[in-house]
């Protein structure tokens, strides 16, 4: 648990709570919108003992914590919220004012941590089903289990996030653009009428307009496009309806616009668009997997290192709905690679202190596949590991490439990850190869230290 001191200190360092336009986090990291980046103060915020590292990328100002991400957040949301503002309410309305009109982050920068921001508050619910989908998976494969009604409702409990998943997004996705939640959840249920999707195939008419009706169970860029059009007509009505009417008129009418358009265009233009980005990425993937396998499997660090990989998650949820994601099945080898470069540091280190931090970050990642604390606390202070991250992770890639395993469910690279693959033994052997290599290469050649922390022979 943050001190209260460490807590304002992280506030100062983000340049004071007027500076903050809004914050959220993921598995381990504190995302934060800054109205002013330039008062942003890295050296004080990497000082602090619960932040591993500071990155700014996709518009955030974003900050490692690790496993302790939740606990961090939620002593932070505390002190926001009880803050009293009242010395600093003028000066900060004075310095929002200002910041917004000269600073104006760039399109790309925005699109990205709209994506980013709209799925990381549900990548637990959809990891843990994941894994309980797997679970079910191995345990079915036993006879005990054959016909096992227990086992059925557990499967069933599983598939609810998925199947629901534009109800999920829905409310993640209105909640990110700052408009009413529930109205986004009542747009992904709309899609997911029993009633409405019974009819998939068939052809309805709305004035005079037909609806290809389609089963978007499960389904991520139809309900994107929804929403930010539900927004958009959102901001528009309250502009012109008056306050008192509000409470009603405007979900009712931005319901009854954006269904309606998301049945006859929106869903349908959002189906086929993820369906074509998704095989576009296949189709690369499968010029040739062995090199497609290296080159993510060496790289896709570096894109998890700037908080992009959770861009790439409407395609791989596209490609789970069409048999399986090899996108994560290969980049996960990344992951499992610096599990291997910590496991070499606990092995070859004489320091306690070194060998305490690469124990309490390499065992806990192997099984919940977090990693930033191994990346962040080990690697990239003893630079020499990097170009061993890229090889070990290019070893798993390239094995997995080259068999062509998928992934079945949306989980995070760990020993847990192994049952949901489609070709457990390739993945295993490529999971284990990975793991070996990293650590291998660090016990042969050594790893750099920081001269003032440790004494390390190398």
């Amino acid at each position: 648990m943050s001190s209260r001191a460490e807590i304002d200190s992280i506030l100062d360092g983000l340049g004071g709570r007027g500076n903050i336009k809004d914050y959220f986090h993921c598995a381990t990291r504190l995302r934060f919108n800054l109205y002013d980046y330039s008062l942003l103060d890295k050296e004080k915020l990497k000082s602090q003992p619960s932040i591993l590292s500071v990155v700014i990328a996709s518009g955030q100002c974003q900050l490692i914590i690790g496993t302790e991400v939740e606990s961090v957040y939620q002593t932070i949301k505390t002190v926001i919220n009880n803050q009293e503002m009242s010395n600093t309410t003028e000066c900060s309305n004075e310095g929002k004012s200002e910041n917004t009109t000269t600073r104006k982050e760039s399109k790309i920068n925005l699109i990205l941590g709209f994506i980013s921001g709209s799925f990381l508050p549900i990548i637990g619910v959809i990891a843990a089903a994941g894994l309980l989908r797997a679970m079910t998976t191995v345990l079915a494969e036993f006879s005990y289990f054959h016909g096992s009604e227990t086992l059925k409702v557990i499967n069933l409990i599983a598939n609810v996030p998925f199947h629901y998943l534009p109800v999920i997004l829905g409310f993640s996705i209105a909640r990110k653009l700052k408009s009413n939640e529930l109205v986004g959840a009542e747009i992904g249920a709309a899609l997911l009428y029993p009633e409405l999707t019974k009819l998939a195939g068939q052809t309805l008419h709305f004035v005079g307009v037909p609806i290809i009706v389609a089963d978007y169970s499960g389904t991520v860029f139809p309900i994107f496009f929804a929403i930010v059009t539900a927004a958009f007509i959102e901001r528009s009505l309250k502009r012109i309806i008056p306050n008192s009417l509000q409470l009603m008129f405007v979900p009712l009418i931005t319901f009854l616009i954006v269904v309606p358009l998301t049945l006859i265009l929106l869903g349908p233009f959002g189906a086929i668009l993820g369906d074509y980005m998704a095989k576009g990425i296949l189709y690369v993937i499968n010029l040739s997997g062995l090199l497609s396998g290296i080159f993510i499997g060496a790289f896709y660090s570096i894109i998890v290192m700037f908080g992009l990989h959770w861009t790439l998650t409407p395609i791989m949820y596209t490609n789970l709905v069409h048999g399986g994601d090899p996108i994560y099945a290969i980049g996960g080898m990344s992951a499992v690679a610096q599990m291997g470069i910590a496991l070499g540091i606990l092995i070859k280190s004489k320091d306690s202190k070194t060998r305490q931090l690469a124990g309490g970050a390499f065992f806990p990642s192997l099984i919940s596949g977090v990693t930033e604390p191994i990346l962040y606390g080990l690697i990239i202070p003893h630079k020499r590991t990097i170009s061993f991250m890229f090889i070990s992770g290019a070893v798993g890639g390239g094995i997995i490439g080259f068999y062509g395993v998928k992934l079945n469910e949306m989980v995070f690279a760990s020993l847990l990850s192994i049952p949901t693959a489609q070709n457990i033994l390739v993945y295993t052997v490529a999971l284990f190869a990975t793991l070996l290599t990293g650590a291998l290469l660090v016990i042969i050649f050594g790893y750099e230290s920081k001269a003032d922390v440790s004494g390390d022979k190398k």
